[in-house]
């Protein structure tokens, strides 16, 4: 019988077991115990071990896993508002459904002058509180001037840091709210990453042109 380095042997005449380590002169075996022996042994005096054959320097074939990555989310930043008129309190969030981190501020707009109430980095599916109010109070909550930058190690199409101003009317809360996973609350919630809607100068003017008086 062939044998190979680290199979797993036993002895024909002896109730001894181990490896085989080494190949010596004269047909001679070294065969190592569990005590870390190594047992010179004639080759037709050991006989192998079936079902424990295998070798440490033996090849496994490992199957090879794909994983697939999540797929870039490249739009849903919000700011959301959540909270009951009739108990008062108002919590304004900023709630990020991208898979990029953003640094984000906010200035309260007063006239020409800005204040600053927030910055912070906000990571890829999370949120965060910035600011308070009344709900009595609707039409005096502040003007708000937000600033977006949004970073990734992934790759991702090129971006623009978004320069929003943003006011709440009173009417805008007659509106049902949305439920938002990440909160796991329903909120008044409003697009902060919404492309401009841009008509395009061509169609402008073909739009007045169309509604000028008297034309038929």
């Amino acid at each position: 019988m062939k044998f190979k380095i680290g199979d797993f042997v036993r002895f024909v005449d002896e109730p001894i077991e181990g490896h085989i380590t080494s190949f010596q002169d004269n047909d001679i075996i070294g065969v190592t115990d569990n005590s870390g022996f190594e047992i010179p042994v004639p080759a037709n005096k050991i006989t192998l071990v079936h079902g424990n054959m295998r070798r440490d320097d033996d090849e496994v074939e490992k199957a090879q896993v794909t994983t697939v990555p999540p797929p870039f989310v490249e739009r849903g930043i919000y700011l959301g508002i959540a909270g009951e008129q009739r108990d008062g309190l108002a919590k304004f969030f900023f709630i990020n459904h991208t898979s990029y981190d953003i640094l984000i501020t906010a200035n309260e707009i007063n006239s020409t002058k800005r204040t600053g109430i927030f910055a912070e980095k906000i990571s890829a599916r999370d949120f965060i509180q910035f600011y308070t109010a009344n709900f009595t109070n609707v039409s005096k909550w502040p003007n708000f001037e937000i600033q977006i930058l949004r970073y990734s190690m992934l790759p991702h199409n090129a971006t623009t840091t978004l320069h929003k101003e943003f006011r709440l009317k009173p009417l805008d809360l007659i509106h049902p709210k949305e439920n938002d996973e990440l909160l796991g609350m329903k909120v008044w919630r409003y697009e902060l990453d919404k492309p401009e809607e841009n008509i395009g100068l061509d169609k402008l003017k073909t739009h007045f042109i169309s509604h000028r008086p008297g034309r038929r």
